[in-house]
């Protein structure tokens, strides 16, 4: 998958009236999604295989959990958006992750050049153009939906703190 869906899926339900109320910090789940890729391309392009195996299964889900869980004091508000932000990228993922890896063996998709790989991806394939187009559009109706015209107000957004959500038409101000 592509980086711009794995990272605004995530998002868009945090919109969820229910969600919008806690105070998440979008910025650990925006690194909880986008992790295990940030890990395995660049040992990809690198010419090390298939990064996957080290960081799509889970294993690493609980491992990189309980390091930012324990280095964040055992923050919540920081260690659990982490890992739903993870969660939502293996599952975005499937069916190719290997996700009881190394406890059981896989194989892995060898592919000769990476980077045209996943440009040719990109242009040529309909459902990875569709995802990232999607992406685009949840991420343009969170930025209108939340009036985010400023990169100041786009950084409260993303600690969770001064949020707006409409309840039974009339708006109600979060203060974190």
């Amino acid at each position: 998958m592509y980086p711009i869906f794995h990272a605004t899926l995530p998002l868009i339900f945090t919109e969820i009236p229910q969600i919008k109320k806690l105070k998440i910090n979008r910025y650990s789940l925006l690194i909880g999604s986008l992790l295990p890729d940030i890990i395995d391309k660049p040992l990809f392009l690198l010419g090390f295989g298939n990064g996957r195996f080290l960081s799509h299964n889970l294993l690493f889900i609980i491992i990189s959990f309980l390091i930012v869980y324990f280095s964040s004091r055992k923050n919540k508000s920081i260690s659990f958006p982490f890992l739903a932000g993870l969660i939502f990228h293996l599952i975005l993922d499937l069916p190719y992750v290997p996700l009881f890896y190394p406890f059981i063996s896989y194989d892995f998709h060898f592919v000769e050049k990476p980077l045209l790989y996943w440009i040719k991806q990109l242009w040529t394939n309909p459902i990875v153009m569709i995802t990232e187009i999607t992406g685009i559009l949840f991420m343009i109706f969170i930025l209108i939906k939340n009036k985010l015209y400023h990169m100041n107000q786009i950084s409260d957004y993303l600690r969770g703190i001064n949020q707006t959500f409409t309840q039974s038409s009339k708006e109600v101000e979060i203060n974190g």
